[in-house]
Order: C-alpha cells, then structure tokens, then sequence
C-alpha cells in the first residue's frame, strides 16, 4: 500500500524533473510516464494502454472541438479589434488598480455554469487585451481569472462536483450553499491577494509577443475601436455562457420540441459553435470567406499544442485513477484518526495533487468519507467544505488547466509551479481558514 503511494510520488517527481530539468517535451512526457506508472502499479501492459487511451479520449470528447472554435473566436476578437474595445470598457469601468478583482468575480459568475477550460479559452482574447492596455503581465490577470473560475467550479452548486459532494454527504444544500460562498470568498481573496501581492513582475516571453503584435495593429485596432460597438464584441462570449447556463436548469413544463431546442443549444459544444457564428457577422465583407478561411487555420493551428497535451494530462490523471492509489491514501489517513477534523481536507488535497482532477478529489473523498460522515465532530456541510478546500491543493503537471496555461501563454511549466501551482495551495489554506473561522463561530 504504502509502496504504491511512493512509486506514484517518484513518477511525478520524475516527470516534474523531465520537463523543467530536462527540457523533454511535455507531451512525451506525459505519455511516457501515465505507462511507465500503469504498468509499474499492476495495471499490466495491453490494459495500461488501453487506459492511457481512454483517459486521452475521454479528456478530449467534449473539450477538443471547443478549444479550436474558441479559439476561432479569439482569433475574430483579435482580427477585428473586439478583443480590444471589451478590454478598452473594462478599463474604464473599473480601473487598472482594480482589474485583478474584476477578472477574478468575472470568472466565479462565469464558471458556475460552464467549464473551467472551457470558460478561461473564451475569455483568453480579454485577458491578453487587458494586458496590453493595462501594461500588466499576461499571468496576472490570467490567474487573477483563473482564481475565480476555479473556486465557483469546487466549491459552489450547480456545478456537478459540489452537487456530487452534498448527494454522497446528505447534506442539507441550501446551508451547504451558505457556508461555502462564505468558504470559496476566503479562497478567491487568498488567490487574488497572491497575484496582487507577488505576480506584479511575473513577465514571461509571451508578453513581449502580446506587446509586439497590439502595436504592429495599433492604427488598425483604434480605427477598429471607432468602428466596432463593444456589446457585439461581448455576445460571442456571453451567449455561450447564458446557453450552458440555461441547461444546468430543469424545465419540468416544457415538453417535446421546445425541450429538445433547449437541451440541444445548451450543450456546450453547440453554445460555443452559436457563438463562433455571432462572431463571423463582426467580420468585414470585403474578402469575408477567405478572412474566416485564415482565422480558422490559424485557430487550429494554435489549438493542436493545446490539445495534445491537454489529452496527454488527462491520460496520466486516468491512468493515476485506475491504479487505486486513491484508495489507498485513505486507508492511510483511516490508520490516524487523531488527524480528526482534518481528515476531509487532506485526503482531496492527496487526490488532487495525485490525479490533478478537481471532480475525481471531490467525488472521491465524499465516496470515501460518506459512510463514516456521523463519526466526524463537526458538521456534514462543514466536512463537505473541507473536501472542497483540499480539492485546491494541489495543481501541478497532471492538470489539464496547468498545461492549456502553459501552451495558451507559452508558460514554462517551471514559472507555472512559482506562479499557479503555488496560487492553488493559497487557495486551499485560504479556505480553510474560512472554514475553521466558522467553526469558531458555531456552525
């Protein structure tokens, strides 16, 4: 048992070693070392493989088609200078000073309903804008975002992992929702304050790119900016988030058809698809067929990388999943019980750092902890809050967000350890601090 923990912590330190070390690419890397690892643990050779292209498969189904079309809405934005004029609005509204707070509640709103990778690609275009304007790394608004997405996509309900936590727990939802919008706003503030605090100089080769192509297009952009109208630059994104949204919600009156368009729209492949479709009227009509040619070779192109290794990460978290390890680090933690309250709390930060998947940790530890969930000394919704904490803890080269950074931004993984990976833990001790705040006051 304890054998199988320490071969899974050197595979991924040798994997870590690997890509920041020794410079292999991550997409070798990553395949290379979910065998290894499969066969290493028993899986056995045809079966490792086998699981390596299922976990590959599965991590890509939903998200492959949707990164090349937002991409190709990123790409219009870029094109046409809508990127540009939201990020022009943005400014305005809020401020320099205060953008890191607005990227990072723009992305607890958004990522309720939508997926986390799948929110971050659409926004990517005003993230990079917003950069430039506001003369600002990439990665601190980008994690400032991501610090947002992430804790509404853990932490609160209807996204599937909360919902997943109070069905195994038997929570009582409307006080589990209560405690953890207290809990994720101690995480957000904690990842935020990070980036506020130490990400102000976390300039990467990328910005200089950023910095290189916005003034090749300055003339082109402002004239852009005259021309276009923001709120039709904003509709490509927010359609496709009120859509995904519309199909977390059930609508028992509504029969045939009707519910058949919505269920359909609502997917998000569709939602994104509409969306890339709004974008193409923002394209000017002189040459507009071979324009939408250009943009979407050039949103496939910028995708393959992003997808590979997306797949790639997603395979090794499969194959992590598959070993059992995961059960076996609670069976650890279950021969200490003095560990107590924190027992929730370090078995999902185990099997977040172990499989780099924020659901898996979630369901796994309510699955694991549920049946002894009466022998806790505190309450089911507070314990379900802790699973939600040690979910963040933490990110690293076996998360499918760590890599669409990498490769989105051109990140070296060795800055996004200093910089994500780092952020995560904050974020997760942050909560906890929520959490053990509100015990303090009798919940």
């Amino acid at each position: 048992m304890v054998v199988n923990l320490f071969l899974l912590l050197v595979f991924l330190l040798v994997l870590i070693l690997c890509i920041s070390k020794w410079k292999i690419h991550p997409f070798i890397a990553l395949i290379i070392t979910a065998i290894a690892l499969g066969v290493t643990l028993g899986l056995g050779g045809e079966n490792t493989i086998s699981v390596v292209l299922e976990g590959f498969s599965k991590t890509l189904k939903w998200i492959a088609v949707i990164i090349i079309i937002g991409a190709f809405i990123g790409e219009v934005l870029r094109e046409t200078g809508g990127a540009f004029r939201i990020s022009d609005r943005i400014v305005k509204w809020v401020g320099q000073k205060k953008l890191p707070w607005a990227m990072g509640f723009t992305g607890y709103i958004v990522s309720i309903p939508v997926f986390v990778d799948v929110a971050y690609i659409l926004l990517q275009p005003v993230v990079e804008s917003l950069s430039y304007k506001s003369k600002k790394p990439v990665l601190y608004l980008g994690l400032s975002l991501a610090a947002g997405l992430t804790v509404a996509h853990t932490l609160i309900p209807p996204t599937p992992g909360p919902l997943a936590v109070a069905s195994l727990l038997g929570v009582e939802m409307g006080r589990l929702l209560m405690i953890n919008l207290i809990v994720a706003s101690f995480a957000m503030v904690g990842g935020i304050l990070w980036v506020v605090l130490f990400l102000k100089k976390a300039w990467l080769e990328y910005d200089k790119k950023l910095t290189k192509t916005y003034q090749e297009k300055s003339t082109e952009t402002k004239n852009n900016i005259q021309k276009g109208n923001w709120i039709l630059d904003v509709l490509p994104i927010i359609v496709p988030i009120v859509l995904i949204s519309i199909g977390s919600f059930e609508f028992e009156s509504l029969t045939g058809y009707t519910a058949d368009i919505i269920n359909f729209i609502s997917i998000p492949l569709v939602a994104v698809f509409i969306g890339a479709f709004i974008a193409v009227f923002q394209i000017p009509k002189k040459n507009k067929k071979r324009t939408i040619n250009k943009l979407v070779e050039q949103a496939i192109v910028k995708s393959a990388l992003v997808i590979m290794i997306t797949g790639a990460g997603g395979a090794l978290g499969f194959v992590i999943k598959e070993t059992g390890v995961q059960n076996e680090i609670v069976q650890i933690f279950s021969d200490f019980p003095f560990l107590g309250m924190l027992l929730p709390f370090l078995v999902a930060a185990m099997l977040t750092t172990a499989t780099g998947s924020i659901t898996v940790s979630l369901v796994g530890t309510a699955s694991m902890l549920g049946p002894i969930i009466n022998t806790f000394p505190m309450s089911p919704e507070i314990v379900a809050a802790l699973i939600g904490c040690g979910s963040f803890c933490v990110f690293h080269v076996n998360s499918s967000f760590f890599w669409l950074l990498n490769r989105l931004h051109e990140a070296p993984p060795k800055v996004l350890y200093k910089t994500f990976t780092v952020q995560s833990l904050i974020m997760g001790l942050s909560g906890l601090v929520g959490v053990l705040i509100l015990l303090a006051l009798g919940f």
